[in-house]
């Protein structure tokens, strides 16, 4: 407990700071504050009195504390600190090796899941978890939906926010409570607008004016194209991946652009994209064959290298008149040709890196493969005005 008073241009000040602390949870503690101006007559001829009126407002704090703690005692910690003891945890379980049980989580993925936790839930940060209620979920997520976030967006801040409870929960932090808030919440992570592709004519003109226009970019942007490559992949991509004689890429490592280190794919396993016609003159361009084992292949582009891969290729795109897309939309781009030139599903799937069945049917109907056709059965085609038959009589007969 402090009490502060100073005197500046004629004026009196105070400040009163009082802070409660838990016994049993040393962590656990309750701060209050007030300041204020003091009538200057009343502090230059009773001093006492004063005195005692500022003793007794840090007397009211103090109480005011101690009330807060025992509710805080009683409710657990503070969404806050369960926010920061999650964030702990998560950043020592994405350190560790696998061991065969389970797959660590990676470290991109829990600060993805942390941020949407401290964006959207800061209204939560002073209060118990314990005292969370549905009805405080439901008011986050509406802001979202006001703000224009999409469907997908949502979904992944209510598993967000769904994790952090569960982890508090099953460490007996957040007393009273067996299933976290955000349950019964039905969020469907699908969005009814169709995601952004580019078509045929779209990827050419995007190619060719990319080469004619000499943008830096160029030949990254034609590379994923071909290969169906990551950013991550595609930057981290050295000449060893590369076998001319085959004609075949590895991707087996990636770089993370959060994390600043190279790391193993996303699913943690190898794949192989054969190498086509186009892909080889631009490896003949990039000059592969002088290139030594460790060189990367792609040039070393700043804004590549400082994550802004997404923003480039969108100015380029608004730049040429056409639809406006991010770097990994390309991937989808390169999916979808695959499956309209007839390539088997499962071998799109393999050198795409994809176990899930539902993420490459996504990619069949933006291809619109399975639905190509459909409607012939309903045409009854050109119908022709029947002809006049005339019965030709030989001359001479009667």
């Amino acid at each position: 407990m402090a009490i502060k008073t100073w005197v500046t241009d004629g004026k009196y000040f105070f400040q009163i700071d009082v802070c409660a602390r838990s016994r049993a949870k040393r962590e656990l503690r309750v701060q209050k504050r007030e300041s204020g101006v003091l009538e200057a007559f009343e502090a230059e001829k009773d001093p006492e009195a004063t005195r005692k009126k500022l003793n007794r407002i840090e007397s009211h704090l103090a109480d005011e504390a101690r009330r807060e703690l025992a509710e805080r005692e009683g409710a657990g910690i503070s969404w806050a600190d369960l926010v920061e003891r999650w964030e702990k945890a998560l950043l020592e379980e994405s350190r560790l090796p696998s061991d065969g049980l389970r797959t660590p989580i990676k470290w991109s993925t829990a600060h993805s899941q942390i941020q949407s936790v401290i964006d959207f839930t800061s209204a939560w940060m002073k209060k118990p978890a314990a005292k969370i209620t549905p009805a405080d979920v439901e008011d986050a997520f509406r802001k979202m939906q006001r703000i224009g976030y999409s469907n997908c967006r949502v979904y992944n801040v209510k598993v967000a926010i769904n994790k952090c409870f569960k982890w508090g929960i099953m460490r007996r932090l957040i007393p009273g409570i067996s299933i976290p808030p955000t349950h019964g919440f039905g969020i469907s992570r699908k969005d009814s607008k169709r995601p952004e592709i580019l078509n045929d004519q779209q990827i050419q003109t995007l190619l060719s004016e990319a080469d004619r226009k000499r943008h830096p970019w160029r030949q990254v942007w034609k590379g994923a194209f071909h290969t169906g490559g990551r950013s991550g992949e595609l930057f981290w991509l050295k000449r060893k991946h590369v076998d001319l004689v085959d004609h075949m890429i590895l991707l087996e490592e990636k770089w993370n652009f959060q994390s600043k280190i190279a790391e193993p794919l996303k699913d943690r396993e190898w794949r192989q994209v054969p190498i086509n016609t186009d892909l080889h003159e631009l490896f003949m361009q990039l000059g592969i064959p002088n290139m030594q084992p460790e060189e990367f292949v792609f040039p070393r582009i700043n804004a590549w290298r400082n994550g802004e891969a997404a923003r480039v290729l969108r100015d380029f795109c608004e730049e040429i008149k056409i639809p406006s897309i991010c770097f990994h939309t390309l991937r989808a781009c390169w999916a979808t040709q695959l499956l309209k030139h007839s390539v088997p599903e499962v071998k799109v799937m393999a050198m795409g890196g994809w176990e899930d069945a539902e993420t490459m049917h996504r990619y069949i109907r933006l291809a619109g493969i399975e639905i190509k056709g459909a409607t012939e059965s309903l045409s009854f085609g050109k119908r022709e005005r029947p002809a006049r038959v005339l019965k030709l009589i030989p001359s001479g007969t009667a």
